[in-house]
Parts: C-alpha cells; sequence; structure tokens
C-alpha cells in the first residue's frame, strides 16, 4: 500500500512538471524579427509575422527565402499549437492508475506533434536568419521539446495502465 502511494505521489510531481513545461513553451518566445515590437510568446506570433515586410529591415532581405523561413516557422507553430492544446488537455491521464485509451491517444499524438513542431521552429527561424532579416530565436523550443518527450516516454511506460475494455450494449454485434 505503501509503494503504491510513493508511485503515486511520483507520478503526481511528474504530472505537475509537464504542466509547468507546458505553460512556460506557452509564455516563452518562439522566434522573433528585431525590428518588430511583437512575437514574444505564441499567444502573439501570428500577429508580428503578418505586420513583417522585406521594406522595414533597412538593408536587403531575400524576400523569397524570408517567406519561406515565415511558412516554416508557421508549420512549426501549427503544431505546437496542436500539440498544446491536446497535451495540455489530456496529460492529467498519466496521475491515474487507469487511464481511458481514448485519452491516451490523444495525449500520445499531442507528444508526438510537440516532438515534431522544434525542428521546424528551429529550421524557420535558421531560413529566416540566412535571408538576412534580423532574426532571433527564443527559449520556447526547450520546453516544448522537453515537454513532448517527457509525454511520449511517460505514456509508453503507462501503456500498461491503459484500459481496453470494450463497453458494447448488444452482443450479437460482435
Amino acid at each position: 500500500m505503501a509503494q503504491l502511494a510513493e508511485q503515486k505521489r511520483k507520478r503526481g510531481w511528474f504530472v505537475l512538471a509537464i504542466g509547468v513545461l507546458l505553460a512556460l513553451s506557452l509564455v516563452l518566445p518562439h522566434v522573433h524579427l528585431d525590428s518588430q515590437p511583437y512575437g514574444h510568446s505564441l499567444l502573439v506570433t501570428g500577429f508580428y509575422f503578418l505586420h513583417a515586410q522585406s521594406a522595414t529591415f533597412g538593408h536587403p532581405v531575400d524576400t523569397a527565402l524570408l517567406a519561406f523561413g515565415f511558412n516554416v516557422t508557421y508549420l512549426g507553430i501549427g503544431l505546437h499549437e496542436l500539440g498544446l492544446m491536446l497535451a495540455a488537455t489530456t496529460f492529467w491521464v498519466l496521475y491515474p492508475q487507469d487511464i481511458n485509451r481514448w485519452l491516451y491517444r490523444s495525449m500520445v499524438i499531442g507528444g508526438w506533434a510537440l516532438i515534431l513542431a522544434t525542428p521546424f521552429v528551429l529550421w524557420g527561424w535558421s531560413l529566416m536568419h540566412r535571408s538576412a532579416a534580423p532574426a532571433s530565436v527564443g527559449l520556447a523550443w526547450i520546453p516544448m521539446l522537453l515537454s513532448g518527450v517527457a509525454i511520449t516516454v511517460a505514456a509508453r511506460r503507462a501503456r500498461d495502465r491503459v484500459d481496453h475494455t470494450t463497453y458494447i450494449t448488444k452482443p450479437e454485434l460482435l
């Protein structure tokens, strides 16, 4: 009994740490264009990309590469938003002993989306940087990657706790 309580306490701290990482990935900056006053967190990132134009930088910028960098960064930010939405609504299922299989699947998809978002954000930043735009990368990719890895690894370890019971009201359909 004491061992079960200890495992539950460890899971509780782990779930809390994942929640903190998810919150940090929301409020920390992703990619920032130095000439724009926006883009310090995921909440306003889309707004400043729409207002960035090549004439605002004061020196020649490769507009095709800058536009491609914006698109790749938007793909990464979109994956981050999807992963954050799925993971933030389902990461708590790691705490109880029995895990619903549909919430488990949503959590795994969210974790993988967070992992896959990181290379796209960093690649988009490097493309913007190579286009001669004054772009800087923020710290949001670190908790985004860490929370994605933590969720997928914990989900893999908790796979034996997933409830696979099929509840059918008409057994003759089987």
